[in-house]
């Protein structure tokens, strides 16, 4: 925080975080606020869910292309005539289709933001600044709900006007950075004519990514069907905090400390990590081992997306800085709206413990993809780009 363009990125990308964070819930309210169902609610948080995993890969690429000013200008204005529309829709078709508008056109804050950190502080300090963004979307996934809940309390349009509101002013601070100004990504003839797709080492990351995803999307299932059987599903709270907490301490921890090992042997160590931790939570039932557990298994998330981070950088077609990010969150989207379909099905009819055997499952897969691989994603880590 020494250098006043790190003060700057970390505002933009925590402004973005945050409208990320307050969107799903705050359209969820609106829908069930507009219509009193929970079906149509859910349609409406859905549409812009796959309005997002849908474009994601085209929006990063256009960044990349054309830089962050216009593209970003854009995608900004879409998205606030998206939440016009939502707050002023009248029927759960305009809600839908302006959910889709949104989540099509939410500009890439986050993926810039990481792809703009090589050029904000100097090399040595990279990892603590991966690291920091680590901790700040655990906290913004905390505050986001709470900001969603609080504003709906007098209006449920209020909440998506400030998700709105948010993600227009992070993008603004994209645009405003001084190296966003300046940068203009490879031509597309770097990148190869398959793009991001085209580095095997990314293919990798991808598929591992869509585990993690459906590791995700179990647990946003398995977590609330589990504190069900010991008395209200309101208890999964707890759950969810233990989550957050071992993810920010472990992420605070692994960005102030050298580390010897490759980029690659922290991915695969820290998904092996949380394998390990959601198959022991799946055969235990008193909660203040659930609590130990489920710190330890959090403790996972940040130092793999740190280590994910200095991968992307490492592995990512010259030119594809931010397309390259948002393949990995098109991914892991995919991978959450699966593991969160299939998890309801299973803690229907046979409880929650095989939704957390699933998360822990999907985990192992991803481990054992990044195991057989590994000489590849090790192969030739080079020193961030910066791209």
């Amino acid at each position: 925080m020494r250098h006043g363009s790190a003060r700057r990125l970390m505002f933009a990308s925590t402004t973005g975080k945050l409208g990320f964070a307050v969107f799903p819930l705050a359209t969820v309210l609106l829908g069930h606020g507009s219509s009193g169902s929970f079906l149509d609610a859910g349609i409406v948080a859905g549409a812009w869910s796959v309005g997002g995993t849908v474009t994601a890969p085209l929006r990063g690429r256009l960044v990349d292309r054309h830089g962050q000013r216009w593209p970003m200008g854009a995608m900004a204005v879409l998205t606030a005539l998206a939440v016009a529309g939502l707050v002023t829709a009248t029927a759960t078709t305009q809600l839908v289709l302006s959910g889709a508008l949104a989540g099509a056109s939410a500009p890439p804050i986050v993926a810039s933001t990481r792809s703009l950190w090589a050029r904000a502080v100097p090399h040595d300090l990279l990892r603590g600044a991966y690291a920091l963004e680590a901790v700040l979307t655990e906290v913004t996934k905390i505050c986001g709900p709470l900001v969603a809940a609080a504003v709906a309390v007098r209006s449920p349009r209020l909440g998506v006007i400030v998700a709105g509101v948010l993600l227009v002013a992070g993008s603004c601070l994209v645009m405003s950075h001084p190296p966003a100004l300046s940068a203009r990504a490879a031509s597309a003839r770097d990148t190869g004519s398959r793009g991001v797709l085209g580095s095997p080492a990314l293919r990798l990351l991808l598929l591992t990514n869509v585990c993690v995803g459906v590791c995700l999307g179990a647990l946003t299932v398995g977590l609330p069907a589990r504190a069900a059987e010991s008395g209200s599903a309101a208890g999964a709270g707890w759950m969810f905090a233990c989550l957050g907490l071992g993810s920010a301490l472990a992420g605070a921890r692994f960005g102030t400390r050298d580390r010897a090992a490759r980029s690659a042997t922290g991915y695969l160590t820290a998904l092996t990590w949380l394998a390990l931790l959601l198959a022991f939570l799946a055969a235990i039932s008193a909660p203040p081992l659930i609590a130990i557990l489920l710190t330890l298994a959090g403790a996972a998330f940040a130092p793999m997306t740190v280590c994910l981070f200095e991968l992307l950088d490492a592995h990512a077609p010259r030119g594809t800085a931010v397309a390259s990010m948002m393949w990995m969150v098109a991914g892991e989207e995919l991978g959450i709206a699966a593991g969160t379909m299939a998890t309801g099905v299973l803690a229907q009819q046979a409880g929650a413990w095989p939704t957390l055997v699933l998360a822990a499952a999907a985990c192992g897969l991803g481990a054992t993809i990044a195991a057989l691989r590994i000489s590849e994603l090790a192969h030739d880590e080079r020193s961030p780009r910066g791209e």
